[in-house]
């Protein structure tokens, strides 16, 4: 059995963490961070994603540690599921033809490590993550069994692959993040207030939000009902999952139990017990079950503690000789028996003990990850007993360092590397590693494109240069690299130079043939032709804000892929603002590869409003991390900014128990569409109820549509007059189009082509003719179609007829895409130089 070790993700504008990946026999294991992007990244890379089993996550628990773990989650339990229909679908198939059935597709599910906060964080998302076909069990890691005796090297987790020892550090006292009051007051008009006051000092017991996790949002079945179910408190047992209402929150239930013979006081009061996973009860709508949305987790405080990782595989024994074993009249049926440790007969009627038989023990290795962020955890981590532990440290190979800005030269990490020269150093920081295309295929289509319509399709922004000083020769350090990968059982080899290239986009432009560039100049020249721009001109006389920008920055479905992210869509209004529809996981690294870094600072600092159009998790993970560099962006600027975001009320309280663990800015946020926190939501929002902060808007409007559970169909109406209409996922909505009558810019979502109207309805959405059916009826001046199914991965397969898309000025959206609300009708010009190179990529 071979064990590998890659470096599966560096710091980059599209995975800002560094994740380890070690495989073994038929197993995987992520360390480090699970950062947003990271399972594109994968997908770019081809690292399989289906046989992970446990996932590490090291460094101090927050967003940017493990933004992208709830959606690897998924695509995980949708891998799953996907391979069960498949072999119920098949095994139907084999049964008519008498033939062997497939053995049912199972998971054991994935562990999740980590440290302060680790159940917070995933039991937050509970209003838009439950019933996932996959189990999930998270380990939240608060003992220190080391620092209590430096002697005990008994690891802290083990299976029969690996033996793992987790290491904390504590962030220095006197450099304790400032606390913040999570329980913000609000105005009479539903404001959050900042109220200067510290928050709570302790991190929450995490029992309640670990039964949430394991028993609601990843029990392994879409049965289980987000409900509890109730019992009296004098028929618990003590095996029971159980909460009680405490004030306003939930607190985990650990007894006295009647059982036991206890006496009970309040044995007739209600507590609430979780379902077992599969338990199919509660229907949701009797009133004796309590929605688990509806109470808050327990309060919980920023967490204080860093976790690293020393992780080694188990001794294996040696290669077996069986030569010598039939010199010793060992017969051949008796060879595994050698091998896996019993003595034999041999001739003579001796025994032959394994030792005879078998090569010298391979001591198992080991790698070690260690994710020091800043220098307030510096100190603790140098003083961890570990490091001067013989029976831990040997046989360790390379250590990777998950390092903040400026800490690969700071004197005592350096001094440390050059104790444990045995070792490889491996630096992987922002300023150790190059910002190089993470998604060639994606890279070099854009690239194409550009050639073909550069005023449309940038390039992507990258830096394949490295900031820090390259180590000296001979030194024991180097840089991480994606793709970085050596093997580490049962023989230690290192392949220097498997890595990920550097994506060739200069042969990609190159390789823009003759027919290719005839047909952009022929659509260049019709796009300038003096009569064509006085038609444009008098036809869009009338329409406001011809100069704002429309870039897609996701146009995919469901879960990112090589070529598409998932959805979001940026409206840049020059002297207004700047509009953000859904913010799928990976929206602010598009941002930074379609923007330089001032201009990502302008879109940060002129950001108004974000759209959630519904729950569905590609519509909206990337929004924690979005708010938080926007925040960021208001410091740097030392301004009081305020930030609308337009959701649901659920979707208001899973961003208000995010930022109990960091400060992501909630109290500059607006919720116009949920202006309290326990009232009802709003379908239409004026520019008087948003009072002073009315974000360049003059109204909001709502229109529920068919979808999923709380799906709305969006119009903004800015100050300007302009009309941006926005569907999110819906099937075909008259109410829609009726709603927004006569919008200036339409974008819809088009998820299949017209050949798969099954599957539209099925899914409830919409197919290209449907979409367009819209556009008519709402008689949208401009319409932008999006989210398109990941079938189409290059857009190759959906079609168009050119003349009705140019009658109702309409466009295909690709990633990364710039054109602006009056450019419309040039850039339908270039639809059939566009079109033709997707024929050609798809042969």
């Amino acid at each position: 059995m071979t064990t590998t070790v890659e470096v599966a993700t560096v710091p980059s504008s599209d995975t800002p963490g560094t994740c380890i990946y070690l495989h073994h026999d038929k197993r995987s294991y992520l360390f480090g961070q699970v950062a947003e992007g990271t399972q594109r990244a994968f997908g770019s890379r081809k690292i399989h994603m289906g046989t992970t089993e446990h996932v590490f996550l090291s460094g101090s628990i927050g967003w940017n540690q493990m933004g992208g773990l709830l959606g690897y989650l998924l695509s995980v339990g949708g891998a799953v599921d996907a391979a069960r229909e498949h072999a119920a679908t098949e095994n139907v198939k084999r049964k008519e033809k008498g033939q062997k059935l497939l053995k049912a597709a199972t998971h054991e599910g994935i562990g999740v490590h980590g440290g302060d906060n680790l159940c917070h964080i995933l039991a937050a998302c509970r209003p838009v993550i439950f019933r996932q076909p996959i189990c999930v069990k998270p380990h939240e890691f608060r003992d220190d069994p080391r620092g209590i005796d430096p002697t005990n090297t008994e690891p802290d987790w083990v299976d029969d692959a690996l033996r793992v020892w987790k290491v904390p550090a504590r962030r220095a006292r006197s450099a304790s993040p400032p606390k913040r009051c999570h329980g913000e007051i609000s105005d009479e008009d539903g404001h959050s207030q900042d109220t200067n006051s510290k928050g709570r000092s302790v991190v929450s017991d995490p029992d309640v939000a670990c039964m949430v996790v394991e028993r609601i949002m990843f029990s392994g079945s879409l049965n289980n009902r987000s409900v509890l179910l109730p019992r009296k408190v004098g028929d618990l047992k003590p095996a029971d999952k159980a909460v009680v209402v405490q004030g306003k929150t939930l607190r985990a239930y650990r007894g006295p139990f009647a059982s036991d013979g206890a006496e009970l006081p309040d044995s007739d009061h209600t507590a609430w017990v979780f379902p077992e996973p599969g338990d199919a009860a509660g229907d949701g709508k009797n009133e004796d079950v309590l929605a688990i949305n509806h109470f808050p987790l327990p309060e919980t405080a920023y967490g204080d503690t860093s976790i690293s990782y020393i992780v080694k595989c188990h001794d294996r024994r040696g290669k077996f000789n069986a030569v010598v074993a039939r010199e010793l009249g060992v017969e051949p049926r008796d060879f595994r028996l050698l091998a896996a440790g019993q003595s034999v007969q041999g001739k003579d009627g001796k025994a032959v003990t394994p030792d005879m038989v078998l090569g010298e023990r391979q001591p198992g290795k080991g790698i070690i990850i260690a994710d020091i962020s800043s220098p307030d955890f510096l100190e603790s981590f140098m003083e961890r007993p570990e490091w001067e532990s013989p029976g831990i440290m040997e046989h360790m190979c390379v250590m990777y360092w998950i390092l903040g800005s400026g800490l690969a030269s700071h004197a005592r990490i350096q001094k440390f590397t050059e104790k444990h020269s045995h070792m490889r150093h491996v630096f992987c920081a922002q300023d150790t590693c190059p910002n190089m295309i993470t998604h060639p295929g994606a890279a070099e289509i854009q690239t194409k494109l550009h050639r073909l319509d550069p005023e449309r399709f940038p390039l992507p922004k990258f830096d394949n240069t490295i900031k820090h000083p390259a180590p000296p020769a001979g030194s024991p350090v180097e840089f991480g690299r994606a793709g970085k990968k050596f093997q580490l059982m049962p023989r230690l080899a290192f392949d220097d130079q498997a890595m990920a290239p550097f994506p060739d986009l200069l042969g990609a432009a190159k390789s823009v043939d003759e027919e290719l560039m005839a047909l952009a100049e022929e659509a260049k020249s019709e796009a300038t032709e003096a009569g064509f721009l006085a038609r444009v001109e008098e036809t869009e006389r009338d329409m406001p804000n011809r100069d704002a920008e429309i870039i897609p920055l996701g146009t995919g479905s469901s879960m990112p892929s090589k070529h598409r992210n998932v959805s979001a869509t940026l409206i840049r209004v020059p002297g207004i603002g700047n509009y953000l529809l859904d913010c799928g996981e990976g929206t602010l690294g598009q941002i930074r590869r379609v923007f330089d870094a001032q201009d990502t600072a302008d879109v940060l600092r002129n950001l108004k409003c974000i759209v959630i159009s519904h729950v569905h998790a590609d519509h909206h993970m990337g929004t924690a991390s979005l708010i938080k560099a926007w925040y960021e962006q208001s410091l740097h600027d030392g301004t009081n900014a305020t930030l609308a975001v337009c959701c649901i009320g659920r979707y208001r309280s899973m961003l208000e128990e995010l930022s109990q663990v960091e400060d992501l800015g909630f109290h500059r946020l607006r919720f116009p569409t949920c202006p309290f926190p326990n009232g009802k939501d709003r379908d239409m929002t004026t520019a008087e109820d948003l009072g002073q902060d009315n974000f360049g808007l003059a109204s909001i409007k709502r229109i529920p549509v068919p979808h999923c559970w709380r799906s709305y169909g969006t119009q903004l109406e800015l100050t300007s007059g302009l009309r941006v209409a926005y569907s999110g996922d819906c099937r075909p909505s008259s109410a829609f189009a009726r709603g927004c009558k006569g919008a200036h810019l339409l974008v819809h979502e088009c998820t299949f082509g017209d050949d798969k109207q099954d599957h539209a309805k099925a899914k409830k959405h919409s197919t290209m003719a449907e979409a367009l059916s819209v556009a008519r009826e709402m008689g949208a001046r401009r319409t932008l179609l999006t989210h398109f199914s990941q079938r189409y991965s290059k857009a190759d397969s959906l079609r168009r007829d050119r003349t009705h898309a140019e009658e109702h000025n309409v466009l295909l959206a690709f990633d990364l895409m710039r054109v602006r609300l009056g450019d419309f009708q040039k850039a339908a010009c270039y639809v059939p130089a566009v079109q033709r190179l997707m024929e050609k990529l798809a042969d």
